[in-house]
């Protein structure tokens, strides 16, 4: 990848730290602004957490993508939806036909670790020049390294840092 790489994480430790949350109000402050943001966020429940079922929604049209799929109350599985998800994943796709100024992929995870979730939308958009904003839970850290070269930012789960970083490249 190459070293002008604009790629960032926030990172964070616990499912129920509002880093979805951080997501959301970043990308409202920014478009608030007259800055293009778009991609894709968990859906939020009125706490500010992510929602159960889980969806994503589109961070400009507002629509949600059900990625969850009923495994019924005994079922210790992964209950994620992989249509559901490369359903959502075209709304990261059609970004690359009308750039924003910065993409925001809802969470680099244990899906794109194995090759599969957004993983292809993130090249994808970095390839095409376009920086992104994720989130990456601290487990998943060394893998998340690996996968950006080490060239990607990692940020605190912190509103002023967030918007900082975004600042510095969407003036570049």
């Amino acid at each position: 990848m190459s070293s002008e790489l604009n790629l960032a994480a926030i990172i964070y430790d616990s499912d129920d730290q509002p880093v979805d949350a951080l997501l959301h109000t970043v990308a409202a402050n920014l478009n608030g602004r007259g800055d293009r943001v778009a991609g894709l966020a968990m859906a939020l429940n009125g706490q500010g957490l992510r929602r159960k079922p889980m969806a994503l929604q589109d961070l400009e049209t507002g629509r949600e993508y059900s990625i969850a799929q009923n495994l019924g109350k005994e079922s210790q599985s992964c209950c994620l939806d992989p249509y559901g998800l490369a359903e959502a994943t075209g709304v990261l796709r059609a970004l690359l036909q009308q750039p924003p100024q910065l993409a925001i992929v809802n969470r680099f995870g244990q899906q794109e670790i194995s090759g599969k979730g957004c993983r292809a939308e993130f090249l994808q958009l970095l390839d095409a020049g376009i920086p992104v904003l994720t989130v990456v839970k601290r487990k998943f850290l060394q893998q998340w390294h690996e996968f950006s070269g080490g060239e990607a930012v990692d940020l605190p789960f912190s509103e002023v840092v967030v918007q900082q970083w975004c600042d510095g490249v969407l003036k570049r």
